[in-house]
Formats: structure tokens, C-alpha cells, sequence
């Protein structure tokens, strides 16, 4: 196969550079034919993709993390070349999500002949993306890890934003409409979830598969601060879904809309405010699997 790999240097805050020596002989070890390109935005990484098939090449493989997954998922889509994916992020939830390990020498084995499999491209507001799209305490928490305070990277870092985001954070009332079911009143956060993943590893969506053509919807209705911050740790397990406000259904259309002024985030990317549609059924990808995790 003819493979073209691109490379987000500000991935990791600089990770895939120190480890790009190590990354390109672990890689030569595979019968591909692999060309390299380090791109310095989003827009030049879009546009290596779109001219990828007229070039000859098979697969893109990117050397990055969830932020980088997340912006290449609108060119991915038009081409519709398989995509592959080496996790140098902070939080690399797009990998757990579709079973990839973290480990950076067996993230590069490619097998001679890969089986390549579907997932599904959920969209907010018409913005494709891949594991997670939400609203509310979560998403404030992305905001904080999104301009680094706090945020190392990982569970660690996540935790972190977690305290920092609550001590300024409120309940908000919205109004969620999940295909035919109704519900109104005041939440702490809403996530609609492809995968289980998100937040360097938190299992917000325990049964979420990302290619079963469902939404899992996650709302958190209003809870004390001491409240959420004591069932938090459970959410490493899943294990937060048996809580009396915690409301989970599966769908596939989603809409959100609150006389609030929200964010919303998606694969730790800001995508837009509230009001929000999210959408899944109508797109998949191919990706490459590369060693389980």
C-alpha cells in the first residue's frame, strides 16, 4: 500500500516531533510505501488529505491525537480513504474508542493485508466527529484543558480541569428532544457519545459502540457540587449509570437548546453554541486497525 502519513507537530504539545525518528523506523519495518508530511494547520492537513487519491495513495495515516483526528474528519470523509491512526495526543480517547493500543511500537505495525472495518461519523450542527460531542460541565472542562490550564494531558490533567471548572460552574435549564422522547429542566452536562471515551479516559458512555449506527445520550440532571465531585471517580467505569440523575438513552438524533448561552465540544474541540442537532446514521469511514489496546 501506498500510505500517506502527516504529522500535527503541535500534537502532544510537541510529542510527535521528539518521537518522529523512533515513529519512522518502527514504521519501515512494514511492507508499505509510507511518504511523510508535517503540516502546521488544520487547513494544510485538509488539504494533503483531498489531494491524496489523485497522488496514488491507499490509506492516510496521522501521527497526532484527538484534535488532530477530529479536523481531518471533514477531508476523510470526501475522499473517502481509510484513515490510520498513531496516538501522540494528550488524551487519546479517538484510539480507546475504536481499540487501539497506546503502546507507540505496536501502534506501528501494519499488517501486510489490513482489514479495514466501518465506523460510524456522528455530526453536531453539520461538524463531523468521532468519539464524544457535549455541553455543559464538560464542556467547560474542555474549555479549561483546550487553553491549557491545568492540563498536562491524561486522567491526571483531566482531574484537574474538573476541580478548576467547578468552582465557577451552574446548573443551566435546557430543553433535550432524543428522537421521540422529551426532557426539560436543569442539568449539569449532556454528552452524546459515538464511543465510550473521552477525557483521557473517563467511560462516559459505558455500552457505546462506535459502529452501531446509536447514539448513547449521557445527561447529568442538577446535582450538588459535593455530589458530583463523590460519584466522579466512578465514571473511570462506567459505573455512574445507575445513578437516580443520571438519564441514559440510546438514538439517533439528538437536539439541545437552552436560553443560555452553552458551548459545545466535540472530541475536545470547540465546535459552536447551543442550540445543538447531533445526528448519526447517515456517514462512516473506514479506518485501519492497527494493534489492539
Amino acid at each position: 500500500m501506498k500510505i500517506l502519513t502527516i504529522i500535527n507537530p503541535n500534537a502532544g504539545d510537541g510529542k510527535t516531533l521528539r518521537l518522529l525518528s523512533k515513529i519512522k523506523k518502527a514504521l519501515s519495518r512494514n511492507p508499505h510505501e509510507f511518504q511523510w508530511q508535517v503540516t502546521q494547520t488544520p487547513g494544510e492537513m485538509r488539504g494533503e488529505i483531498n489531494n491524496a487519491p489523485s497522488m496514488g495513495f491507499d490509506v492516510i495515516l496521522l501521527v497526532g491525537g484527538d484534535g488532530t483526528v477530529h479536523e481531518a474528519f471533514s477531508a476523510i470523509k470526501e475522499t473517502g480513504l481509510p484513515l490510520g491512526l498513531i496516538p501522540c495526543g494528550r488524551g487519546n480517547d479517538f484510539a480507546r474508542n475504536i481499540g487501539l493500543t497506546l503502546n507507540l511500537e505496536r501502534s506501528c505495525f501494519i499488517p501486510a493485508k489490513p482489514l479495514f472495518r466501518e465506523i460510524d461519523l456522528p455530526t453536531v450542527n453539520n461538524i463531523p466527529y468521532g468519539s464524544i460531542a457535549c455541553t455543559g460541565f464538560d464542556a467547560d472542562v474542555n474549555r479549561y484543558a483546550r487553553d491549557k490550564r491545568g492540563y498536562f494531558g491524561g486522567t491526571p490533567g483531566y482531574i484537574i480541569c474538573v476541580i478548576k471548572a467547578l468552582r465557577a460552574f451552574r446548573p443551566f435549564n435546557a430543553e433535550i428532544e432524543i428522537d421521540d422522547y422529551h426532557w426539560g429542566g436543569p442539568v449539569m452536562m449532556i454528552a452524546a457519545a459515538n464511543g465510550p471515551f473521552y477525557g483521557g479516559g473517563m467511560k462516559i458512555a459505558p455500552d457505546a459502540k462506535m459502529d452501531d449506527r446509536l447514539l448513547d445520550v449521557c445527561i447529568i440532571k442538577e446535582v450538588s457540587k459535593w455530589e458530583l465531585l463523590r460519584q466522579f471517580p466512578k465514571v473511570f467505569q462506567g459505573k455512574h449509570s445507575t445513578h437516580p440523575k443520571v438519564i441514559l438513552k440510546s438514538c439517533r438524533n439528538v437536539r439541545v437548546i437552552s436560553t443560555e448561552k452553552r458551548e459545545i465540544f466535540a472530541d475536545g474541540e470547540y465546535v459552536g453554541n447551543i442550540p445543538g442537532t447531533v445526528s448519526i446514521g447517515k456517514q462512516r469511514i473506514q479506518i485501519m486497525p492497527g494493534s489492539p489496546g
